[in-house]
């Protein structure tokens, strides 16, 4: 039996086996053109069991409780090694018919401010826009750092919703 899970959108009905643990508040960014910056670091694709290991440790060492296993699965996942180690990553998780979002937007904290989010959010947007599709992405309303860099990058605020979380009892 699942545990912990999110509902996304309008504040859920509670049952007798379920409650409510905490309402995050993202803006949901859509980027209509392509980003007009050069990569310079060599991004690869996450594909092997380890990469994915480590992709999972990265995440869940930045910002625990968002990324489980199995969301690899849902598409396409890019990292930046640095001496052997992965320091930042990004990737794709829903597909739309004509929309994929933008997913796991996470550096160590060591090798921040380098530029390694703007180009992984470069070369997975390309990506997006190579298959017709817009890249979009829900970043939580308090992280105003994130949302400078987003808008800096060309995205814009579509609106604001609720991701609940809920546990079962």
């Amino acid at each position: 039996m699942i545990e912990n899970f999110y509902v996304v959108g309008e504040k859920p009905l509670l049952s007798s086996i379920l409650t409510l643990s905490k309402e995050l508040i993202c803006n949901q960014m859509l980027l209509k053109r392509p980003i007009n910056i050069k990569i310079q670091q060599q991004i690869i694709e996450l594909k092997s069991k380890s990469m994915k290991a480590d992709l999972f440790d990265l995440i869940n060492w930045v910002q625990s409780g968002y990324f489980m296993n199995k969301t690899t699965d849902l598409g396409k996942y890019f990292g930046i090694y640095k001496n052997d180690k992965l320091v930042a990553v990004t990737g794709e998780r829903m597909k739309m018919n004509e929309f994929t979002e933008i997913s796991a937007v996470i550096t160590h904290p060591d090798h921040t401010g380098k530029g390694y989010a703007k180009q992984l959010i470069k070369h997975t947007t390309d990506q997006i826009f190579n298959e017709n599709k817009i890249p979009y992405l829900h970043v939580a309303e308090s992280n105003i750092g994130a949302i400078k860099l987003y808008e800096k990058l060309g995205f814009i605020t579509r609106r604001k919703m609720s991701f609940w979380n809920l546990k079962t009892i």
